[in-house]
């Protein structure tokens, strides 16, 4: 599937570079409602995307495909099917437009084009499909900053896998009073005090004979808050703090090293299940079958066999932001590399790891829409 980025404007890098009206919306809340608007939320250092509560709107790369007026006119022809482009048609100071083309299995294609323009300070949004009459929502902005949430006294748990600085001051460089492991309470007592950056360095978190690396860190903006843990008072980077409990990675799977290095796939406990479904699928010469059972907290698993050799398992868990991917995705790969990988991947949207060539494999993928991490566990094969 070819993706597609077209600047319809005068000199587009250069333009890019300066105050265009998406460059001025990058990390910007919008809210409708009950729908909430990510407008611009940044990805990686030219890659954003605009999610509401309940669609994906469009994903562009800055970095690539920027393409002519006339290549743009031989892709709206769609030729081939489950094509798609996506093309910033204008990116003035004032107006963002967007074309999407689509074409799916059946041949069926679309056209949607998103005009955005900010108007007495709310943020106008005209969506276009197939030249239909046009769809007109309006945004107000949310503020980027935190401190109106009133978290006082509120619990919270700590999400990162390697302890968390538990500080005598609102900053980096105060002196750490405690670690704070995965898993463990603290208390909000005060609204955010002190912005700071955490970079994820991916590139060296990880031991492997194989690294393909092409997402090399991500930066987590968030704000050191004053905290109760076991007593004591200090502060804690609220960036790695979640109001739920974390996953306990060992309901699901186990690393062994009796004879190599493998990750074994967990059952999880049947108290847990609430319902399950069985489908069979049977060709001429095998058996094949689809299993979901669905959880407690939300975890569904997903077992695929294709009748011959490959058996895969994938586990839904919800999530709330791309950030809680990275952290996910992070606080796993940590969790299984207790020896050395075989293999290991590191993309934007998409992680994949494996300690033997033979051996099962496990990946894990962000939803379209950001608010599910899917984790697929392979196995089998000849």
């Amino acid at each position: 599937m070819k993706k597609l980025l077209l600047l319809l404007i005068y000199l587009p890098l250069i333009g890019l570079s300066q105050n265009t009206f998406l460059k001025r919306n990058i990390d910007t809340k919008w809210i409708n409602g009950a729908n909430e608007l990510s407008f611009l939320e940044k990805i990686d250092t030219n890659s954003y995307k605009a999610v509401s509560s309940n669609s994906f709107i469009f994903f562009i790369d800055l970095d690539k495909d920027v393409y002519s007026i006339e290549e743009l006119e031989r892709e709206r022809l769609l030729n081939c099917c489950m094509c798609s482009y996506t093309a910033i048609i204008v990116n003035t100071t004032d107006t963002l437009k967007i074309e999407k083309g689509s074409r799916d299995d059946f041949g069926n294609s679309d056209v949607v084009t998103n005009t955005f323009y900010i108007q007495e300070n709310k943020l106008v949004q005209v969506k276009v499909i197939d030249n239909e009459s046009p769809i007109v929502t309006i945004w107000s902005q949310v503020s980027s900053e935190i401190d109106n949430i009133k978290f006082k006294n509120k619990r919270y748990y700590s999400s990162s896998s390697a302890p968390l600085l538990f500080r005598e001051g609102p900053d980096v460089n105060s002196k750490i009073l405690n670690r704070i492991k995965y898993g463990e309470e603290v208390t909000i007592n005060d609204i955010p005090l002190t912005k700071y950056d955490l970079k994820f360095d991916f590139s060296t978190h990880f031991r492997a004979k194989h690294k393909n690396i092409t997402y090399q860190q991500h930066i987590i903006k968030s704000y050191y808050v004053k905290a109760n843990y076991k007593g004591k008072i200090g502060y804690v980077f609220f960036g790695l703090l979640s109001e739920k409990k974390p996953i306990d990675f060992s309901i699901f799977f186990k690393v062994t090293s009796l004879l190599s290095e493998e990750i074994i796939l967990k059952k999880l406990d049947e108290k847990m299940l609430i319902s399950e479904e069985y489908i069979e699928k049977g060709m001429r010469e095998y058996m094949a079958f689809e299993r979901t059972q669905i959880y407690q907290n939300n975890i569904i698993v997903t077992q695929y066999f294709n009748g011959k050799y490959t058996l895969t398992t994938k586990i839904e868990l919800p999530i709330e932001s791309r950030d809680e991917f990275y952290i996910l995705s992070n606080n796993l790969f940590r969790y299984l590399n207790t020896f050395t990988f075989g293999d290991i991947h590191i993309g934007v949207n998409n992680w994949g790891v494996s300690f033997s060539e033979m051996g099962p494999s496990i990946g894990v993928q962000i939803s379209e829409e950001g608010k599910k991490i899917y984790i697929s566990y392979t196995s089998g094969g000849c």
